[in-house]
This record gives structure tokens, sequence and C-alpha cells, in this order.
């Protein structure tokens, strides 16, 4: 599954602003102790065209190389011109995941990615980082709420279709969607989560436009009989000036000789 340069622009400081900095700075005291006297070795699954990196490794205080992995080579090499002389490898997810986290790597992270994979995949996602001994970082993974000011049956009905599309297959069988954050918490005994929701103002019209369309899309694709009923809403819904929060996760898992007391709550 592809995005485009425009949607993750847009995307980008909404997601900034969202992001845990209680689980980044468990990772950065970690990535100190690990990285101390050599370079620290992080893999960006899905890595785009490099947002991730752009706000993760100036937080992280050790010395590190970056590889950003993704299969839109048009998106990588919007990577490249913005990051130049960090790795970067054009890379199947779904058919050389193994292969992709060599032995050696520290850290691992993905950014909106694994809600997109099947629980298949994010086995071998979690057997992979056990075997390396890695860390883990996946962040802003939507987890099924969308909550608009003043909500609506019409809302709640679009909400329903929007996460059984999410459920749908994007290249690595049936997608966990929502159940994602939870799935991964089972998957990796440890992991810490915390929320990260995007909260849009009523007055971001562009990002409320922008999803409003995607979700719209998703809906009609999923209950096509339902197209008379969508298209009011979607109107509606890029009209009308209402906050908007989308529920996200961000979470962090350490090697278990490395885990630090006091971890945060599963929330």
């Amino acid at each position: 599954m592809s995005f485009s340069t425009d949607w993750l622009a847009l995307r980008a400081p909404f997601d900034a602003t969202a992001r845990a900095a209680a689980l980044e700075a468990r990772l950065a005291d970690w990535s100190a102790r690990r990285g101390a006297g050599r370079v620290l070795s992080v893999v960006d699954l899905g890595a785009g065209s490099g947002n991730n990196l752009a706000h993760l490794a100036p937080r992280l205080p050790a010395k590190q190389r970056w590889t950003l992995i993704d299969a839109d080579t048009a998106l990588l090499a919007e990577a490249a011109r913005r990051h130049p002389g960090v790795e970067i490898r054009a890379g199947d997810l779904a058919a050389d995941l193994e292969r992709l986290i060599p032995e050696g790597t520290d850290l691992v992270t993905a950014s909106a990615l694994i809600d997109l994979v099947s629980g298949a995949w994010l086995d071998r996602l979690a057997a992979r980082v056990r075997a390396v001994g890695c860390a883990l970082l996946v962040v802003l993974t939507y987890d099924g709420r969308i909550a608009w000011e003043s909500d609506t049956a019409a809302d709640a009905g679009i909400r329903a279709l929007v996460n059984r599309h999410q459920r749908g297959d994007k290249g690595f069988g049936p997608a966990l969607g929502p159940d994602a954050p939870a799935a991964l918490r089972n998957l990796l005994p440890g992991t810490e989560t915390a929320v990260s929701d995007w909260e849009i103002g009523p007055a971001e019209t562009a990002m409320r436009t922008a999803l409003v369309d995607s979700w719209a899309g998703a809906a009609a694709e999923i209950a096509p009989e339902r197209a008379e009923t969508i298209e009011p809403w979607r109107r509606f819904a890029s009209d009308q000036p209402r906050a908007l929060t989308v529920g996200h996760a961000d979470q962090l898992w350490l090697p278990p000789f490395d885990t630090p007391r006091g971890q945060l709550g599963a929330g």
C-alpha cells in the first residue's frame, strides 16, 4: 500500500504533535546505553519519504546509522533528497521481512504501519525482533477511534464502515486494523503502549477534508449500496468546522535485559 508525498507532508505536523514523548524519552535513555561507544543501527520499515527519521533521529542521543525501507521507489527518492547520505533500500516488506532486518540491528521502527498488516506478518516481525535482540518502536497505529465534536449517528455509521475496511487486505493478508496494538502486546509481552491521537481543530480544513474524503471512499468501497448516504455525509463532514480526534497508539518494546523498571501501563 502506497501513499502520496502530499498526504505524508500534510499529516507530518499532526504526527509530530501526537507522538508519545514518554516513550521517546524511554527509548532515548535506552539508546544512550545501547549505543555507548558505537553507532546504533536503525531500520525504518515502510519509511516513505523519511518523516519518521526526521522526527526521531534528533531525539536519540547515540550516533545512528539509518536504513530506510519501502516498496515505493518514488517516496524513497524523496527520502534520499531530504536525507542525503542515509541508506535507502527498496524492499518487499511482505516477502522479505526477515532479510530486511539483518543481524546487528539495534532498533526497528515503523510509523502508521502495523494496522495495515496481518496477524501472521506481525508474528514474523515479533519473532525477528526477538531473534535479532533489537528494540522495536511502532508509532501512530490507528486504533479504531474517530471522535467528532457533536458526534452524529451518521458519523458512527461511517466509523463502523471505515473500521471494517481497515481489516481488508492491504498487501500483507487480512489486516489487523484497530486490533493491531493489542496483537503486538500479546506477541511481545512487556510492550509499553501510549496514546498518540491526532487532534484536529475546527480550522484545520485541509486535514479534515483529506480524512473525510479518504473515509468516504473507504466506506463506499466496503458498502457501495450506501453511496446515497455516504456522499451527503462527506459534504457535511467536510464543510462543518468540527473538532476531530483520530485515535492512535505508540508502542515500545525493549529487549528483556534492557527493559527499565517502572514501565508505562499498556493503555
